[in-house]
């Protein structure tokens, strides 16, 4: 039998394994999308996780306060005020007492802990501690 043409069984099959193909196509594209937004956000926290503790070192150690805050940046790493912001940073600065004396003085260890969280799912990408 000679047969010139496509019946619609063989087109119907070609248009489904298209349609696997660009699925899969579509997946792997997001899958590779948001591996690179997430490596971008690793690379913005530990700069910014730097920049805290430079902040740190530059006013010295034993001057800054015994104390925790919380600093907002926006995605490209710059401080902001906005209500919601790309990254939540946490500094934490502790003193151990001096162990012959139980007294807090200039011999004593103090400790700058920086945790930087990503705004989406509150995910920890960064943590760090400076002593």
């Amino acid at each position: 039998m000679n047969r010139k043409g496509l019946t619609l069984i063989e087109l119907l099959v070609a248009i489904v394994l298209l349609a696997v193909a660009l699925a899969g196509l579509v997946s792997l594209f997001a899958f590779a999308f948001n591996m690179t937004r997430h490596s971008q956000d690793v690379g913005v926290t530990y700069n910014i996780a730097r920049q805290e503790i430079e902040r740190a070192r530059n006013i010295g150690f034993m001057y800054l306060p015994e104390a925790a805050w919380t600093s907002y940046y926006d995605g490209l790493g710059d401080l902001t005020s906005e209500p919601d912001p790309h990254f939540t940073v946490n500094t934490t600065v502790t003193t151990e007492p001096n162990p012959e004396t139980g007294l807090i003085d200039t011999s004593c260890l103090r400790s700058v802990e920086v945790q930087v969280y990503a705004r989406e799912g509150n995910e920890l990408l960064f943590d760090t501690t400076i002593y």
